[in-house]
Order: structure tokens, then sequence, then C-alpha cells
């Protein structure tokens, strides 16, 4: 139903703009149809409507007022095309008829003629500047353009003009956000917080966009924020005590997550992390108990087995990590880590054979895993499967140019079986290019220069990686090599020691990709 205060907006209107070439006996005639056709509108009887202004028209057809009622009336009735005839004539008659350009854009959105649309509503916030209503149609016909910086530009507008439209702010957020407009989207998180600073949506987003942004600092205060809203929730505490540990404050990060562990001890997230925090502190024994914890009330977790693995392998006891992950392996034969570190603990034991059988099922679960593949090819090596090795090692150095520790491990490769000196050499070399002070890139391109019988710069190489790492048994049986060697004037074949344990390729990696 059409508002009864616009009919009366619309008959001061039309009075305004009567004409002074008709009789006033005609002008009150019009104004009589005109009120009429108004109240049959406002009763849904637009074809009567029509009638009624029509005879309006007939007495004063120079009122923009009533061309603008029966072009209403016509689009009602899906009469677009004689609506569009009667608001062109409005405009020509009364270029500032601003209800002329609303029903006209209506009109233009309804035919899914967008950019007219858009035309329309600017010329709308030319008439009327401070109708933020006009700016939310722009912003939405952008959006629906796919005009993201447009939209966002128009609802930024209409706060700008009145901050009572902040709900559109949202939608500029959202935007923002889709669009990876990221610091965009923090500045009109910021704005929205202004209005609502309590907002735990909002609060949330900015935590996220610090997080995003590695800005571990604000993330916290936010978080505490929220706290002070919400109060001290178990999912803020595993939160707030991951931030501390990304602040290097390991301190914080266990006192914060013992705080949550005390509100809810039986709480999975909140044992693990306090299982891992304790681990990472070298608290092992504190840290197999709170395990035993996860493990006896949640036996289907493979936090808590995984974590069991760790526990042995940090006390250099692969064989328990063996006992521990092969019991498990049957009832979660789908996750990785669980094949990764039975991999590992095999590889210590120098079980080269379940080695590499537990890391292919774990590249099998994740193909990408650099990590697998490293210690694969450290395995073919040992065995010297080097076509196998090979293939993991160009397959690292082609998909990740960065790599250092495959160009060095490759390049040790290739030197301790004597093949391809010159590609072992540039491989080494690109090692100590990203990596300088590396003592065991140091000691793999002094050990290539040694097999070159180029003695000078393989010394020089090998006392700089002793430099940097003096208590390496490899490194310094690989300088008296060298040095004997020199003395003797001789060159490589028959020189090298036999049986010397390799230590200057990194060695198995710990899982973390």
């Amino acid at each position: 139903m059409r508002n009864i205060f616009f009919c009366f907006i619309a008959i001061n209107f039309f009075l305004s703009e009567l004409t002074g070439n008709i009789s006033e006996e005609d002008q009150e005639l019009a104004l009589h149809h005109f009120i009429q056709g108004e109240f049959l509108v406002d009763q849904s009887n637009y074809a009567l409507a029509i009638l009624e202004f029509q005879e309006a028209l007939d007495l004063d057809p120079n009122a923009s007022t009533i061309h603008v009622s029966i072009a209403d009336a016509y689009r009602r009735l899906g009469k677009n095309k004689r609506a569009l005839n009667h608001l062109q004539v409005a405009i020509e008659l009364n270029p500032n008829e601003i209800e002329a350009y609303e029903i006209l854009s209506k009109i233009y959105i309804l035919q899914k003629r967008l950019p007219q649309a858009e035309a329309v509503y600017k010329e709308l916030t030319r008439l009327d500047s401070v109708n933020i209503d006009h700016y939310f149609a722009l912003a939405d016909l952008a959006r629906l353009q796919k005009n993201w910086d447009i939209a966002i530009e128009y609802y930024l507008k209409a706060y700008r003009i009145n901050s009572m439209a902040f709900k559109g702010l949202e939608q500029a957020l959202q935007i923002s956000l889709a669009t990876n407009k990221f610091e965009l989207a923090e500045e009109i998180c910021g704005l929205l917080l202004e209005e609502e600073p309590e907002n735990e949506k909002y609060l949330e987003t900015m935590r996220d966009l610090a997080l995003f942004n590695n800005d571990y600092e604000k993330a916290l205060m936010i978080i505490k924020e929220i706290e002070a809203i919400r109060g001290p929730a178990i999912e803020l505490l595993i939160q707030e005590s991951a931030l501390y540990e990304e602040l290097d404050d390991s301190e914080n990060a266990l006192k914060t997550i013992l705080k949550a562990f005390d509100n809810d001890s039986l709480n999975s997230n909140v044992i693990n992390r306090l299982v891992n925090l304790l681990l990472n502190d070298q608290q092992i024994d504190r840290a197999e108990n709170y395990n035993q914890i996860l493990i006896d009330n949640f036996p289907d977790d493979v936090r808590g087995f995984i974590n069991k693995g760790f526990l042995a392998l940090n006390r250099n006891k692969p064989e328990d990590a063996i006992t521990a992950l092969a019991s498990c392996v049957e009832k979660f034969p789908d996750e990785f880590t669980i094949h990764y570190l039975l991999g590992t603990s095999y590889y210590q034991v120098k079980d080269y054979s379940n080695a590499e059988v537990y890391l292919l099922q774990a590249l099998g679960i994740f193909p990408d895993s650099r990590n697998t593949k490293h210690n694969l090819a450290l395995i073919y090596d040992q065995i010297g499967e080097w076509s196998k090795s090979d293939e993991l090692y160009l397959d690292l150095v082609a998909t990740d140019s960065t790599d250092a520790q495959a160009f060095n491990n490759y390049a040790y490769s290739l030197a301790d079986r004597n093949e391809d000196f010159e590609l072992a050499l540039e491989l080494a070399k690109n090692a100590i290019r990203l990596v300088p002070k590396s003592a065991p890139y140091l000691d793999t391109i002094g050990w290539i220069y040694y097999k070159l019988n180029d003695y000078e710069k393989a010394i020089d190489f090998i006392r700089e990686s002793l430099s940097i790492d003096s208590s390496n048994p490899v490194i310094k049986d690989h300088l008296n090599v060298v040095i004997k060697a020199k003395s003797m004037h001789v060159g490589d074949k028959g020189v090298q020691q036999a049986g010397i344990i390799d230590t200057t390729k990194t060695t198995i990696l710990p899982f973390k990709e």
C-alpha cells in the first residue's frame, strides 16, 4: 500500500506545478482525478487509477507529477513500455523529478538493464546527495556486476554520509574478505568496531586478520578483549596459549594451557596442547603423564599415539617408538604421521627395509611431503639404490629451488659414489649460496674439492665447516684425510677411510611439513 503521507506530498507537488494555462475549474477537476487515482493505487486498483490519472492529464498534460503517478501504475501492471514513455515526459518537464528516476531505476533492474539502472542512481545521488538508500542501491548493482571495488566504495560513502548506515559496512567487509583485500578489510572492520566495540563477530574477524598478517601481539590483545566479554572460554585459552608460543613466551603459553586444563581436565585439545608444550620444554616425564591421560580417555584420538612416538624418539628410544606406533597402525591406516614416524624410527635402528615400507606408505597418503622424499632418498643412498635416490633428489630440486638440503644431499651422494663431480660441485655451490654458514654444506663442497684433488680449496672449506661445528667427528675425519692426502701428494683413490659414518648429510627429518 502506498503511504498516505506520500499522497499528500504528491498532491502538494501537483498543486505547485499546475500550469497557469488552464482555468481554475480545470485545476480543481484535475486535482480531483489525481487524488482519486492515488487512492485507487493505494487500494491496488491500478487499472482504474490509470483512468483517473489520464483524466487529470487530459486537463493538465504538463504536470510531471501526474506522469510519474500514471507511470508507476503502468509499472505495477507490468506495462513497462508505457511507464517508460510517461517517465521520459516527466523528466523532460522536471529534470529534478526524483520519484521519476526511482521508478525508472526499478524498471531497469526488472529488465536487467543494470548499467542503465546504475546511471539513474548516479543521477539520484546528484539530486539528493544525502539519501543513503541510493548509495546502497549503487553498491548492490556493483555487486551484481561483480564490480567489487566500486561496491565497497559506495558502502563506505553511505557510511560517511550517515554513520547509522554502518550495517552496510558488513557487506563491504564480506566483499573485502572474499576478494582477498585484507588490508581494506582490516580498515572496515575497525570502523565496525568503532560502532560496536564489543561485537564478538567483528573482534573475531579482526583477530583472524591479525593472524593472517602474523601480528601475533595484536591477535593476542584482541583475544583478551573477547575474553573480557565472554569470559575465559576454553577455546580462547587454547588460542591464547598458541599465540604465546608463537611469541616465544613458553612460560605464559604453558601457564595459559594449564589454566584451561584446570577448567576442563578432560578436553582432548587442551591435553594435547599441554603435552606438546611440555615436550618442547623438555619436560618429558610430565608430558608422558598427561599424554597417558589423553590415551586413556580418548583411545580413538590418534594424537595420543603420535605424541607417544615423538616422546620415545625424544628419549632416543626408537625401539619404544616402533612398539607404540606399530600397535596402532592398523587402527589408523590412513594417518600420515603414524607411517612417517614409523619410517623414521626404523631408519634410526638401521632397519632400512621397514623404514622404506612405512615411508612409502606415508608418501602414498601425502604425495607432496618433501620431508618423506628427503628421508627416502637417504635410505636409498644407504642401501645403494642410487637410481631411486637420484629420482627423488631431482624431483626435490626441480620443485623447490630454495631447498638447500636437497642440493647438498644430492651433491654428497654423487661425490660419495665418485660420480659426476661437475654436477656435484654445482649442486653444492647452490646449497652454499642458499645457506652460506652451514657446517654440513661447507664440508660437502670441501669433500668434493678433495675428490677433485684440489686440496687447498678442500682444506679451506672443511676448516670453515669445523669452525662452525668443532665437535663433529666426521668433519674432523674429513680434514685429516685431506691433509694426509695433500702431504702424500696422492689422489683421492684409496685414501678414503673405510667405515666413516656420514653425518654431513642432513639427518632424517622430524615431522614438520
